[in-house]
């Protein structure tokens, strides 16, 4: 099997969420020496758009994909015939140019609740699916997934790369990445609230919204900024000692993935910021393969965080070399070579 582009929604999606997956396109890309084209260039938007789904939607899936395989032409790819990577944020609940004969879907976010039989039909004309989640991969193999299905683990940046060398300055004690209501676990909010009652000079920082605008706020000097790029996030977390690091399905998360703990892209940013970890995970396949153990103890009272948390404020000269071991391993540059072994095979 081959692969002769990488399918791009950067010209339509703007959301902060998909940065990340523009910069595993251009990764991959470098990597593989392949293009990144518009996945809806201007042909396609105008014989697939609101007007064209609603009448084809009428007579059901199977004329949808059926427009959809015409339009991505030739209606039934030979296995032959070269592929269109793309990476799907979410699981895709009708036929688009992720979902034809041509394409290899990279799927991100797949949860435990997801309507399997419609998974299945949606995506049956693709020769090849690749799950980045371990968890949901042995799941799907698990309940028999018709699909032919590989493990297609998310990574990082080659451009974010720690060198040995690598040294970042220090200035806040603790950062709550990301929306409190979302990204940070209450159980570990509610150990920092009893740790800084405690010990009153330690700073931390988390975000808040104002005005419909998201901001850092310190819990000593208030509002200290946006940074809302992705330079600035970065920089921001390399300014930070400690940061706090759960799976999106635990403590209440359980609604929003089902019960699935997939390790999330951003261990992998705060490892490279040379961020010291705590964290609330469950031990599975996937916190095994990413190696939580070694960096994130998963605490589970607040006794463990307390002792955790002093061992690093006390730690003047961490060594981050487990940080780079690990790594070493999951730089998009591995999931090229990784790519190029699945493809081989297929």
């Amino acid at each position: 099997m081959k692969v002769s582009k990488i399918l791009t929604s950067r010209s339509f999606e703007f959301d902060p969420s998909y940065h990340l997956i523009f910069e595993w396109e251009d990764g991959l890309a470098k990597a593989l020496s392949l293009p990144v084209v518009d996945a809806k260039p201007f042909y396609r938007k105008m014989l697939i758009n609101r007007y064209t789904k609603r009448v084809f939607n009428a007579f059901g899936d199977s004329a949808l994909m059926a427009l959809n395989n015409i339009v991505e032409a030739p209606v039934k790819a030979k296995k032959s015939d070269a592929k269109n990577l793309v990476f799907e944020l979410y699981v895709s609940k009708e036929p688009n140019f992720s979902t034809s004969a041509k394409a290899i879907p990279i799927m991100i976010d797949f949860w435990k609740h997801t309507d399997l039989e419609q998974f299945y039909r949606i995506y049956k004309d693709c020769e090849l699916v690749l799950i980045s989640s371990l968890e949901a991969y042995c799941f799907l193999k698990a309940h028999g997934c018709p699909l032919n299905i590989e493990h297609f683990p998310l990574s990082l940046s080659d451009n974010l790369r720690m060198l040995p060398e690598t040294h970042y300055e220090k200035k806040y004690d603790v950062l709550l990445a990301g929306r409190l209501n979302i990204r940070t676990n209450q159980n570990l909010r509610n150990y920092l609230e009893e740790f800084v009652l405690k010990y009153p000079d330690v700073e931390y920082l988390y975000q808040k919204e104002i005005n419909g605008e998201f901001y850092y706020e310190s819990n000593k000097n208030g509002i200290i900024g946006k940074f809302q790029s992705r330079e600035k996030y970065l920089e921001l977390l390399r300014a930070s000692r400690i940061s706090f690091y759960s799976t999106p399905g635990i403590d209440g998360g359980e609604v929003r993935t089902g019960g699935f703990n997939p390790v999330t892209p951003r261990y992998l940013e705060l490892l490279s910021a040379q961020c010291r970890l705590i964290g609330k995970y469950p031990d599975n396949e996937e916190t095994e393969f990413y190696e939580l153990k070694k960096v994130c103890p998963s605490v589970g009272s607040y006794e463990e965080f307390e002792q955790v948390m002093l061992r690093y404020l006390n730690d003047d000269k961490p060594s981050f070399d487990t940080h780079r071991a690990i790594l070493d391993k999951h730089y998009t540059s591995c999931r090229a070579t990784l790519l190029k072994e699945i493809l081989a095979r297929n």
